[in-house]
């Protein structure tokens, strides 16, 4: 082969690379436009359900929320359960260990709303490794509603927020499974705070929008979930408890249910986390964490996720521009960063404007009173002067910067620590805990 003929194939290879890559970086926009759009239209906005209005003939809700420990703002997120401006449900309470400290809390704030039905489980059953799912099963099983809300303990809700699910339930009959978008809000200005506010507020926030608007395969985070246990059970006989042996049960609950035909949907309703004391190297393992699960459900999704990040897919989308259109790399690649930032600033105020939290004075009459909206629920004060604007870039760019380190290290390993335990994962997705001494077994109560 001659000299010539090899130069023409490779740069007839480089060409083809080049093209590639470009339309990756198209496809990337793409996403991220879809994602800005649908943020900006539909979760900066709320409004009054229709089901909250049809009295006891609206379906019944069971609220179920898995405890462990005192999270922070830890009474007003439990508290935003028991507030729903909605006319049937009831929430039910799951703690593993009987010397938890979130125990005393909750029976205070039950006593307070007694009023609604409420019962408090104390003692997990055994049939996998996930404690979140053995923290559920009982109250699963005694549910008085097919409708379960599985809440995680550190969310707040807004008020209207359950009535609004079931609307998004009725719309559709072959809804199944409505889950909202999770909301960091950092209280504390530590580092690992202000990442995952970051984070969720940017990066997260527009692909976890626009995967589900397109929905060509599902996409469910576990903050805050609601479906019918009757479907899940036709799903898995043993309903919630297939899921134990998965760390990452609710990816699995939301496959199951999409395989079987149900169809998942987003309202215009975020779940708000407050966030204090996290350090930077919590964030980083938490990410970590989940990526190195994620990496055996989804894994095609995980591979390619670098190129779905500011920094990897603005290089490659300045390679094919200066292969293709002779264009300047650094020049092309700063204007992408510049164009990035400017959406995910524009997003991040947006989300944070908390339109989407029913503003005081919005209950249906003769409704129950919420209690006033907590401050980390509240819009924040505009981003303004140097120094807010130093303190957003600097935390953008950090975010932006341990992407790639974070999923270098989650691919490496099959082992995560959760709550104090180590896991090794599988291949299939399941999870062996890796025994550690002094376990002991808890009395099960009901209170």
């Amino acid at each position: 082969m001659s000299t010539g003929m090899v130069y023409s194939l490779a740069t007839a290879a480089v060409q083809v690379m080049a093209v590639v890559l470009a339309l990756w970086y198209c496809i990337v926009w793409l996403v991220c436009s879809i994602g800005y759009y649908q943020l900006r239209t539909k979760f900066t906005r709320s409004y009054l359900s229709k089901s909250s209005r049809r009295g006891l003939s609206a379906p019944g809700v069971s609220i179920l929320r898995p405890l462990k420990g005192i999270d922070p703002e830890f009474e007003a997120c439990i508290s935003s359960a028991f507030e729903q401006d909605y006319p049937k449900f009831e929430v039910l309470l799951c703690v593993d260990s009987p010397t938890d400290p979130a125990i005393p809390v909750v029976r205070k704030i039950m006593a307070q709303y007694h009023h609604i039905p409420s019962q408090l489980f104390i003692g997990a059953e055994n049939f996998g490794v996930n404690p979140k799912v053995n923290n559920l099963i009982r109250a699963y099983d005694v549910a008085q509603h097919d409708i379960l809300w599985i809440l995680d303990s550190n969310c707040w809700v807004a008020p209207g927020a359950l009535g609004r699910a079931i609307d998004t339930f009725e719309a559709d009959k072959s809804i199944q499974l409505v889950h909202h978008l999770p909301l960091v809000v950092d209280i504390s200005g530590h580092w690992g705070s202000r990442l995952d506010e970051m984070f969720l507020s940017t990066a997260h926030a527009k692909f976890y929008v626009a995967i589900n608007t397109v929905a060509v395969a599902p996409c469910v985070m576990g903050k805050s979930n609601l479906f019918r246990r009757s479907q899940l059970n036709k799903v898995v006989p043993l309903g919630i408890k297939a899921f134990a042996k998965f760390i990452a049960e609710d990816q699995q609950i939301g496959d199951g249910i999409w395989q079987a035909g149900g169809r998942h949907a987003m309202n215009c309703d975020a779940v708000i986390q407050p966030v204090g004391d996290t350090g930077l190297a919590d964030y980083f393992f938490r990410r970590m964490r989940w990526l190195r699960v994620r990496k055996y459900i989804v894994l095609a999704a995980t591979l390619v996720e670098p190129m779905t990040e500011c920094f990897l897919c603005g290089a490659m989308g300045a390679t094919a521009a200066s292969i293709l259109a002779g264009a300047q790399w650094t020049v092309f690649f700063s204007v992408h960063v510049l164009l990035w930032a400017l959406g995910d600033f524009w997003i991040y105020t947006n989300l944070h404007r908390h339109g989407n939290v029913d503003p005081p004075g919005t209950a249906l009459p003769g409704t129950r009173k919420s209690s006033p909206t907590p401050y980390f629920a509240l819009p924040k004060q505009k981003i303004s002067g140097s120094n807010d604007s130093a303190r957003w870039i600097v935390s953008w760019l950090a975010r932006e910067a341990m992407a790639l380190p974070i999923w270098i290290n989650a691919m490496a390993g099959t082992q995560i620590q959760w709550r104090n335990r180590l896991f090794y994962i599988k291949p299939d997705a399941t999870a062996v805990e890796i025994q550690q001494p002094g376990k002991i077994n808890q009395q099960k109560t009901i209170t």
